[in-house]
């Protein structure tokens, strides 16, 4: 799932950082049914629908404990047509057609809207995460598997990346890209790999590792203020300035699982993305695409 951010202890290595785009996309439930076939579909027969995929309202199969926080919402025609545009933008290259087929391969054919993302603390009670924009949801109780969109999510309906030319792609874009990344990278197929973790190189100097921390609580700064433009562009920063393009942001940071979504949604939408990340990385991605089943 895609966070906006939230504060990391100085020099930790592991970090829950922003959006999604995504919290080392967590799973709602850990444990998820082998195989290829969808799982039931909560979306309505008549759902409005796009390239595979369909518009549900939330739904409130996790209970009402659930659903009174997560507050389930209808789709306004404004936000189907900004997610259609979206994934017409990722279709558009050859990677991103096949995150899309192999997305939905995976099952993940109904995008649902909620007002907040809700979660299970330690208690086993749900509590409201105001900071998560987007979730991959998978939940092997219900036999469900969907892509979750906050309120927060269309906030940054209008604000752009400006490292990926004129006039870059959209956030929403690359949030719902990373998304699709998470659904492809099923229990963690290829970015729980050793050669995935070779290639990524997410190890850190001392002082780089304080250096992402510093973004990171500008980062956080700038989203509370609703700068979400401003924002972005620190996370991209730290990735093709300070580290010379190895990452395509900070949010990389966050895992390796976080990583191969970030790298996959950059290689789909960025066209300068194949000169600034490392050759060998390329190559996986390129193996895990004609490799794949």
């Amino acid at each position: 799932m895609r966070l906006m951010i939230a504060p990391v202890p100085s020099g930790s290595a592991a970090r829950r950082v922003f959006w999604l785009r995504s919290a080392a996309a967590v799973m709602v439930v850990a444990a998820v049914r082998g195989g290829s076939a969808p799982p039931n579909d909560p979306a309505p027969s008549d759902a409005p629908q796009h390239n595979g995929f369909r518009f549900s309202p939330g739904t409130c199969e996790q209970g009402s404990e659930f659903c009174a926080l997560a507050t389930p919402r209808a789709w306004a025609p404004a936000e189907i047509a900004l997610v259609r545009a979206a994934l017409d933008e990722i279709a558009a290259s050859d990677l991103g057609r096949w995150i899309t087929l192999r997305a939905r391969r995976n099952g993940f054919v109904t995008l649902r809207r909620f007002a907040h993302a809700a979660e299970l603390d330690a208690e086993g009670r749900y509590g409201v995460q105001p900071m998560i924009v987007a979730t991959t949801h998978t939940d092997a109780g219900h036999d469900t598997r969907t892509i979750d969109l906050t309120d927060r999510f269309f906030e940054r309906e209008s604000a752009r990346d400006h490292f990926s030319g004129e006039p870059g792609y959209l956030l929403t874009t690359e949030i719902l890209a990373h998304e699709l990344v998470h659904a492809v990278d099923l229990r963690q197929q290829y970015s729980g790999t050793a050669e995935f973790g070779r290639v990524a190189r997410l190890g850190m100097p001392v002082t780089r590792q304080r250096d992402a921390d510093r973004v990171n609580l500008e980062r956080e700064r700038l989203n509370g203020e609703g700068r979400y433009e401003a924002a972005w562009e620190a996370s991209r920063s730290f990735g093709i300035v300070s580290l010379r393009g190895r990452l395509p942001s900070v949010q990389a940071l966050d895992s390796y699982r976080e990583a191969f979504a970030e790298f996959g949604a950059h290689l789909a939408l960025d066209p300068n993305a194949r000169r600034r990340f490392e050759p060998r990385l390329l190559l996986f991605f390129e193996r895990t695409v004609s490799e794949a089943p």
